[in-house]
């Protein structure tokens, strides 16, 4: 509602007396006569301008909106119309820090520019609005700051933290953890036993992509992983790679310090500098993004795909079904991850109401205490299916 603004008057006024502090002061229509004291555009009013206008203290201000501690019926509608011809309403963050009840959840991500990072946030954000929860942003451009950022989630009264990259450190788990906040790992391990860990089976998927292509009858296998560090790249590859082991084969490993398509590029040149009896048939990158940007680095060196090589990428990215590439990915199960999520994150604030555990026929409980479900795999046109 904006201020009603009437007749002008000053400090030595006789209605302005009791509020009078050198300021300039206005009469408020529809408020018996009670005077506010200009607010300039470049500031908000405070429950203090509140207080002033309605000649009360501020404690009654805030027991007027709170509903806690005893008022007068008629002051408190005396301080809300007050409020609301200033246009003040109480910060619910501020009140809700201080009390401890803020429907807020510390959201740990990095890399938004990488595409699947993204998707995981947007699909988290609308969890949560549905869940009436409002997230609490930590970003970084590098995982290596999921450390820092994890030890600034601490200083703010938040109900847990969701980490969605990067590494957990023990001791930060457990310092986050014995607050009596929850922590989440999405699509890692939460490193504490009282963490809760969801995540896609990645060496599932690479043992499956090592199946896929064996069953094309390939014989030159390639793995395209991030870096040696990454947790989630290297589980694809030891699946990849064990499954290929088993049948006989020893692939080629190429790690990229980056999971981007200019990585991907990179090693489409790679390879086509190698001799053509020497090049691999079989290609599975453990990101879309690294195979998207691989095709694009074979256009117009006269190999064709699926005829001369296949590939598989990982992540189902919307570019992967995209005319110029019809990448056949595997589907990492998002929506059962973060359902996973928001039924922890339901458990711990009403442990009471909380139902069974998440069934563990479509997923499998890992030794490291990482509950992981299977991706899907979704087949397009860089693969030529079995010979």
């Amino acid at each position: 509602m904006s201020l009603v603004i009437r007749d002008k008057v000053r400090r030595n006024d006789e209605d302005a007396t009791s509020c009078g502090d050198g300021n300039t002061y206005y009469r408020v229509s529809g408020l018996g006569g009670l005077i506010v004291p200009r607010t300039s555009p470049a500031s908000a009013a405070t429950s203090r301008d509140v207080a002033k206008a309605a000649n009360v203290s501020q404690a009654l201000v805030s027991r007027a909106f709170s509903g806690n501690g005893r008022i007068a019926p008629e002051t408190r509608d005396r301080i809300l119309k007050v409020a609301a011809e200033i246009g003040w309403r109480p910060n619910a963050l501020a009140a809700s820090m201080v009390t401890g009840d803020a429907p807020l959840v510390s959201v740990i991500t990095t890399r938004l520019s990488f595409d699947w990072r993204a998707q995981v946030l947007s699909h988290l954000l609308k969890a949560f609005e549905a869940w009436h929860l409002q997230p609490l942003l930590f970003y970084a451009e590098s995982d290596r700051e999921v450390d820092r950022l994890l030890a600034e989630t601490i200083s703010w009264r938040t109900r847990g933290v969701v980490v969605t990259a990067g590494v957990v450190p023990e001791a930060r788990a457990e310092a986050i953890l014995s607050r009596g906040q929850f922590l989440a790992a999405l699509n890692r391990p939460g490193n504490h036993p009282e963490a809760f860990s969801i995540a896609t089976d990645n060496p599932v998927g690479g043992a499956q992509a090592a199946a896929v292509l064996l069953g094309e009858a390939r014989g030159r296998f390639l793995a395209l992983a991030g870096p040696e560090d990454s947790w989630a790249s290297s589980r694809r590859v030891d699946g990849f790679v064990d499954g290929l082991r088993d049948a006989g084969h020893q692939p080629m490993v190429w790690h990229n310090a980056t999971m981007t398509t200019e990585a991907g590029l990179a090693c489409a040149a790679r390879l086509l500098a190698l001799p053509p009896n020497d090049r691999p048939d079989a290609v599975f990158s453990t990101n879309d993004a690294i195979a998207l940007g691989f095709i694009d680095g074979l256009r117009g060196s006269g190999m064709t795909i699926p005829t001369d090589l296949s590939i598989i990428g990982f992540d189902n990215l919307p570019a992967s079904a995209w005319t110029p590439y019809q990448l056949t990915s595997f589907e990492q199960p998002l929506d059962a991850m973060v359902e996973g999520v928001l039924d922890h994150i339901h458990a711990h604030q009403q442990p009471e109401a909380a139902g069974p555990a998440m069934p563990l026929q479509a997923h499998r409980l890992g030794v490291d205490g990482v509950i992981y479900c299977a991706p899907r795999l979704v087949v397009r046109q860089t693969t030529r299916g079995p010979q």
